[in-house]
């Protein structure tokens, strides 16, 4: 569907997909839980073609559907900082998250973590939008880092990050060289009972698949791509250890580095289906200067 914004409101034109379809239907497609549809229709927070109808009624090709979608109010402390805006629309803004950057403080009135950074970006490009973080990366894991400005669409975007309808590719310097170029790890990760900050392989942990290529090899290091099938903990540091091919500076899954000073990880890629208009998005973020250098 094509849309704009108008303040707090998502005008949706309809399209041949949502033809026939009730509001009840296109409400339930953005995963929108009982409670948020039953306080739309109380607060007659919707209209199709300028009018409060019941969700019950079907929309037709080109119909202009509008609905309340923004909350408004910063909910961080805003920090000036050169933040990399890899790709920004309405409904999403996608970082590139330096190393040695937390995502969230440990208290709202917190400073130095990505969310300050965000939070500071909104402020100087009057978005008044509170800081929604889609997922997570490590402290010292840099790359695309995904932020919901648009309230009403944040239960979508869970959705399709819980479903994996995001595939999310990284690209690893790890120790050693690989005797296949290409190679799909399957081993389920449990926590370490012996050690509180680590995962392990275990057989009663979850099911946990990633695909690993090399790309390029130096002498005594390799650079890998991961494209991770589920999301545990750890995962590709965990994966690439049980290989003893742990990241290079991963002083937790494996030893430091003379290479690096963090351990060798970035977010790469991001691929999904855009959740209104439907448009294959292909985001992709440049691997930063301490990786480049090693290759």
């Amino acid at each position: 569907m094509h849309y704009k914004k108008e303040h707090t409101k998502l005008i949706l034109t309809i399209d041949e997909t949502y033809h026939g379809q009730t509001i009840l239907d296109i409400f339930q497609n953005l995963h929108l839980s009982r409670k948020t549809i039953h306080l739309l229709q109380q607060h007659k927070a919707y209209q199709l073609n300028g009018r409060y109808v019941p969700v019950t009624t079907a929309v037709n090709k080109n119909d202009l559907f509008t609905v309340t979608a923004y909350t408004t109010g910063l909910d961080y402390q805003p920090q000036p900082y050169p933040l990399d805006i890899v790709y920004e629309d309405e409904l999403l803004c996608i970082v590139n998250k330096p190393a040695h950057t937390i995502i969230y403080p440990e208290h709202k009135d917190g400073l130095n973590t990505l969310c300050n950074y965000v939070a500071y970006h909104y402020l100087q490009t009057r978005q008044y939008y509170p800081v929604r973080c889609l997922h997570r990366l490590d402290k010292d894991t840099t790359g695309l880092v995904m932020f919901s400005k648009c309230s009403l669409l944040q239960p979508c975007f869970d959705s399709m990050i819980s479903s994996k309808a995001i595939r999310k590719t990284y690209l690893a310097a790890v120790t050693g060289h690989f005797s296949k170029k290409a190679l799909t790890v399957s081993k389920p990760i449990g926590h370490d009972r012996h050690h509180k900050q680590k995962m392990i392989i275990s057989s009663t942990g979850k099911k946990a698949v990633t695909h690993i290529r090399q790309k390029l090899i130096r002498k005594d290091y390799s650079l890998v791509e991961c494209q991770i099938e589920t999301g545990r903990k750890h995962q590709i540091r965990v994966h690439l250890s049980s290989l003893s091919h742990p990241l290079l500076g991963d002083e937790l899954y494996g030893s430091k580095s003379p290479y690096i000073d963090r351990m060798a990880l970035h977010a790469w890629r991001l691929q999904f289906e855009h959740p209104l208009t439907h448009k294959k998005m292909d985001i992709i973020c440049d691997i930063p200067d301490d990786m480049k250098k090693l290759f």
